[in-house]
């Protein structure tokens, strides 16, 4: 089955660019046999997920109406923090963008204003360099900047 991939990252990441400016309140992952399937993040009381979409091919970014909270949920899944995004819980959205492309690492990069060194990376499990025990889920990154060397 063929996918117009491009229609799908637009109508599915509609809602990226209105957090910009906006801080970061509070993020959670929700994962599902040890898979990351979804990351919800909180700016100014409004939820937003990012997760897979066709499979985690391609991801999206979703506003959201429901609530988001820690829990433990009986088949053994749950929605919690991780340290990777509680490093950035209070900071201000400066700038956010799409990266990679379907089936090749495609996602969202998230830089945050006074933070020139590390930005938040939330992308697709399929990136070339893929655990093999690991389909249809997300990854969670922090790129890490250097932008500056002294000569001495």
């Amino acid at each position: 089955m063929e996918y117009d991939y491009e229609k799908i990252i637009k109508e599915g990441s509609s809602d990226l660019a209105s957090i910009k400016g906006q801080r970061l309140d509070q993020a959670l992952a929700n994962i599902v046999a040890d898979e990351i399937n979804v990351v919800h993040l909180l700016f100014g009381g409004i939820w937003y997920s990012v997760h897979g979409l066709v499979g985690s091919e391609v991801m999206g970014f979703i506003r959201r109406t429901e609530q988001f909270q820690e829990e433990r949920i009986n088949d053994g899944s749950y929605v919690g923090r991780l340290p990777i995004l509680d490093q950035f819980v209070g900071l201000e959205v400066a700038e956010v963008r799409h990266i990679g492309e379907a089936w090749n690492g495609h996602g969202f990069e998230i830089s945050f204003k006074d933070v020139p060194d590390k930005t938040l990376i939330l992308q697709s499990i399929y990136t070339g360099s893929e655990p093999k025990e690991f389909n249809d889920c997300m990854r969670i990154g922090a790129g890490n900047y250097v932008y500056q060397v002294s000569s001495t």
